[in-house]
């Protein structure tokens, strides 16, 4: 098991993802679509994804591959283990999660590489109908909606990025 201080900055930023989706869901009264809405939307993914970068920290730590702070990528694990012998299965499902381009992974990682490099988060608000008051995402790429209120998808990944780190802490 990790250093205490690199397992408590990981839950840390799993935390402070739940918190936006949070402020997200109280903050609709206002309407959809302002800045305060897709701040928080943003700020989700720098949170999600720095748990994903904490948990690095942690593998790091726990298969000896002694790789400095700074330099930690999923790439860099998987060079330190091949030159030590067999690539980790955790690495491997890593690798596989972020590769396939239909996994919560990699959809959560499309989104959050848009956001930060491209522009904002694209959504399709619904006004009238059964859908009434609700915001999808839309792919950046394939422009395809992801059905139901972004909050479900917010709330998935979290719950995916939880249960990844649990399983990666075996």
């Amino acid at each position: 098991m990790a250093h205490e201080s690199l397992t408590t900055r990981t839950d840390a930023k799993l935390r402070y993802a739940r918190l936006h989706i949070t402020e997200l869901r109280e903050c609709q009264e206002a309407g959809r679509g302002h800045d305060f809405e897709r701040a928080h939307q943003e700020a989700f993914f720098a949170q999600l994804f720095g748990a994903y970068a904490a948990l690095f920290q942690e593998l790091n730590e726990d298969l000896a591959c002694s790789l400095k702070p700074e330099s930690i990528s999923l790439g860099q694990l998987r060079n330190a283990m091949k030159a030590k012998g067999p690539v980790s299965p955790k690495l491997t499902e890593l690798y596989n999660l972020e590769q396939a381009p239909t996994t919560w992974l990699a959809q959560a990682k499309t989104m959050r590489d848009h956001v930060t490099h491209v522009a904002g988060i694209p959504l399709v608000f619904y006004q009238g109908g059964p859908n009434h008051g609700t915001a999808s995402f839309r792919h950046p790429q394939t422009l395809t909606e992801l059905p139901g209120d972004y909050w479900n998808h917010l709330e998935l990944w979290v719950n995916e990025m939880e249960s990844l780190v649990a399983r990666m802490r075996k």
